[in-house]
């Protein structure tokens, strides 16, 4: 039944919604590509797990349409860290910086999932990398296709895991980057916000809030008027000023 799952993954390219419609009407099947995933099955690169798989996340059952094969490359273990946090922004300003740099004090039992976005998303990255620090990084496209040089880094670190719901070189869409939210918000315990900016970060906020998942943000400059990081504060999400905090809480344990 794997086979049939890795078929209709790359036929439909990752797309949920029609995979469950084929498996639904016991859709046929194009002999000579079922046989050439079976031939290849054990040689797959990148790696796969199906969500018929005894190793597949628990995790993913807690969000609607968990994802019916996951591709990956570099270490799948982390996936099994208890204390994994997802750490974002999208608006930059020079002193924002000392927040990202509080990754290097992150423990070793700890990863940060991230999305691998321009700007912030970026510079959080390269924090971790730097200190070598664990790190899950979800792509709204195929690990196949060039997107950022994380993919190489992740083939030779053990700290390092890139995850994707979609085949080969399949590209990114509005539709990829929506439905990367959920990945994102299933694996890690909460999300913290070094900084935000025109309410672009509310779709994956609503993603944490609705299972349940606690929002921290960073506390802006006092005076900067631009980074709405405050708003979130003053609606309920946790001031922070470092990372102990997120990292302690007993909903991590």
């Amino acid at each position: 039944m794997e086979n049939y799952l890795l078929y209709f993954s790359k036929k439909y390219n990752g797309n949920w919604d029609a995979i469950y419609n084929a498996l639904k009407k016991y859709e046929k099947v194009d002999k000579v590509e079922l046989q050439k995933i079976k031939n290849n099955i054990n040689s797959l690169n990148p790696g796969y797990i199906t969500i018929l798989n005894d190793d597949y996340p628990k995790l993913f059952g807690t969000v609607p349409k968990p994802p019916f094969v996951i591709y990956y490359k570099g270490n799948i273990k982390l996936l099994s860290l208890v204390k994994k946090i997802h750490m974002t922004g999208n608006y930059e300003n020079e002193y924002v910086g000392k927040y990202i740099e509080t990754i290097k004090n992150l423990p070793d039992d700890c990863a940060i999932v991230n999305g691998d976005w321009k700007g912030i998303d970026k510079k959080i990255i390269e924090e971790a990398i730097r200190y070598n620090k664990k790190l899950i990084v979800i792509w709204p496209c195929g690990l196949g296709k060039n997107y950022s040089d994380i993919i190489q880094k992740a083939e030779f670190s053990d700290n390092i895991l890139v995850l994707s719901e979609y085949p080969d070189d399949y590209h990114m869409s509005k539709r990829t980057l929506y439905e990367r939210n959920r990945i994102i918000s299933a694996i890690s315990n909460s999300m913290i916000i070094v900084s935000s900016k025109d309410k672009k970060l509310y779709p994956i906020i609503d993603q944490f809030l609705n299972l349940g998942k606690e929002i921290f943000c960073f506390s802006p400059d006092a005076e900067d008027t631009q980074n709405e990081n405050i708003n979130l504060i003053n609606n309920g999400a946790i001031l922070i000023t470092n990372l102990d905090k997120p990292i302690n809480d007993n909903f991590l344990m």
